[in-house]
């Protein structure tokens, strides 16, 4: 039985081994392209159970005087998100999501315009639990719906395929989350390949209350410091019932290229099947 278990420990060493390796090439490969801003969205080790629906509406309201200059005169910016996500089996959700963006003191009347921008569909699936850490992999299609307000150039996530690698880890009432992002766009310019990150760190106050500080990131090239944007975001997550819950946060942006600071907030409802 001990030879076993060793033999197992062995196998799963191999393994964590081979993803960290694959993680390590995929970042140096990853790192000779640019992005912009994107939702501040933090992904952790929560997926809902077997026949369970999460709908959650998540906004972030940019501000004009929070907006570079150098993306030029936009007015008051918001993305809204639908997300809809499901639980198929035990380690497998999957979402379907509506990006929706507005805009409000623009120069230009048509962007004033609420228009859906993106369709998107995830597949979230949880490879494996241990007393090292959680993994899980988020893989994201976007596709574009053709209108766009052009926002801070949102419309660069449209035909686009997005790979999340989610690593958790309880410790006590701490959770730490490490979230590594991978972005290719297939079609249109600009086509390429870009790095991004969404990290945090948690602390359950109550069963109820979690707050958290999330740090967020679009790294473009690392060797141009203009092409990318870093973001700190203090957070604190309600669980009114068993099956809703709302989050509230701050983005701070920590370099000239991000926005000064972002309002977001989301409300998830439950609904078992």
């Amino acid at each position: 039985m001990k030879e076993k278990t060793n033999k197992g420990r062995a196998k799963q060493r191999a393994f964590l081994f081979n993803v960290l390796c694959m993680l390590l090439f995929l970042f140096g490969f990853f790192l000779c392209s640019t992005v912009d801003a994107r939702h501040l969205k933090l992904y952790g080790d929560k997926r809902p159970a077997t026949g369970v629906t999460w709908v959650t509406y998540t906004n972030d309201f940019i501000p004009s005087l929070a907006i570079p200059s150098s993306a030029g005169d936009e007015g008051n910016v918001m993305y809204h998100e639908i997300e809809i996500e499901t639980g198929i089996m035990d380690r497998w959700s999957q979402s379907i999501y509506f990006d929706v963006d507005s805009q409000s003191g623009s120069p230009d009347p048509e962007d004033n315009d609420l228009k859906l921008t993106l369709i998107k569909t995830e597949f979230n699936i949880a490879v494996f639990e241990s007393k090292w850490f959680d993994f899980r992999l988020n893989n994201e299609w976007a596709f574009s719906t053709g209108k766009y307000t052009d926002p801070l150039a949102q419309e660069l996530y449209s035909n686009s395929i997005e790979l999340r690698p989610i690593f958790t880890k309880s410790v006590d009432n701490f959770t730490f989350i490490l979230g590594p992002g991978f972005f290719y766009r297939y079609e249109e310019a600009p086509i390429g390949l870009a790095y991004f990150y969404a990290n945090a760190v948690q602390y359950n106050i109550s069963d109820k209350i979690t707050t958290g500080i999330e740090f967020h990131g679009d790294m473009g090239d690392m060797r141009v410091s203009s092409s990318q944007a870093h973001y700190v975001v203090p957070n604190i997550d309600i669980q009114l019932s068993k099956m809703l819950v709302v989050s509230v946060g701050i983005g701070f942006g920590l370099n000239n290229q991000s926005e000064e600071y972002t309002f977001r907030n989301a409300l998830q409802v439950g609904y078992q099947w």
